[in-house]
């Protein structure tokens, strides 16, 4: 593709979630518009789409992929279309022993946060349906992580899995020790995702390093406030799977692989 000096480079971004897909328009490494549905069709599309030509698209799923969603995207983007897999080339080393199974937004995630902090060792948190918790060493290498319930699937199992515990949401206060049984929950689930995050921050700083808590999804909000008062170091980025798949899309562009 060939362009002129002060061409802006138009990257749209797709993340299909397990609850939610969001898709973010970038301009030059910014993010300019986005969208965020349950169920993301190429109508809902068209309107972010309609403001000017893209120089591709980059796409990854955790869920079963639309063979014609795809084809129709790969159209809209002149063929300039890249969906993440394990055999596409990454910007950083990732040692994980079942690369075929490392979800791709988690991958996503940690390149999302390595092109914003380079040279740094990072725990990256990703709060959605689920939580996962990834680390990096300073050279930007994917170390490893781990995965756990994130908060609505916390308060939904307390609710389902027994006969009388109410369905409570994380809308309140969050104390050291309930006083009632819906504070109880909400403390008990809330806390201890923080201090779940926090204990392995801590051991990656043993092992790493670690400078800085990375944070995207949904319930970043509350978790990046209650951590903060623990006086670790947190940076909220709400973009950061879009973020990583740019930096992933860019990597394979320079290199020719795209």
């Amino acid at each position: 593709m060939i362009r002129c000096d002060d061409t802006i480079m138009r990257i749209l971004t797709i993340d299909q979630g397990n609850t939610s897909a969001k898709a973010v328009v970038w301009e030059d490494g910014e993010p300019v518009a986005s969208l965020k549905s349950k169920d993301l069709i190429i109508e809902e599309l068209l309107p972010l789409m309609e403001n000017g030509e893209f120089d591709g698209c980059a796409y990854c799923s955790v869920r079963h992929t639309d063979a014609k969603f795809l084809e129709t995207l790969r159209r809209l983007v002149d063929g300039n279309l890249m969906v993440l897999t394990p055999s596409v080339s990454l910007p950083m080393l990732v040692h994980y022993g079942t690369r075929a199974t490392l979800g791709n937004d988690r991958v996503a995630a940690v390149a999302g946060a390595i092109s914003i902090f380079p040279s740094e060792s990072l725990l990256v948190v990703d709060s959605g349906t689920a939580m996962t918790i990834d680390v990096t060493d300073a050279a930007g290498n994917f170390m490893g992580g781990n995965i756990s319930p994130g908060i609505q699937m916390r308060f939904s199992s307390l609710h389902q899995l027994t006969d009388q515990l109410p369905l409570v949401d994380d809308e309140g206060e969050v104390a050291a020790f309930g006083s009632d049984t819906v504070s109880a929950i909400r403390s008990g689930v809330v806390g201890g995702m923080v201090s779940e995050i926090a204990d392995c921050f801590e051991h990656a700083h043993a092992l790493y390093g670690c400078s800085r808590i990375v944070i995207a999804g949904k319930d970043d909000r509350k978790l990046c406030q209650m951590l903060r008062e623990r006086g670790l170091k947190i940076v909220a980025e709400p973009n950061l799977v879009g973020r990583g798949l740019l930096a992933i899309y860019m990597y394979n562009l320079n290199s020719g692989n795209l």
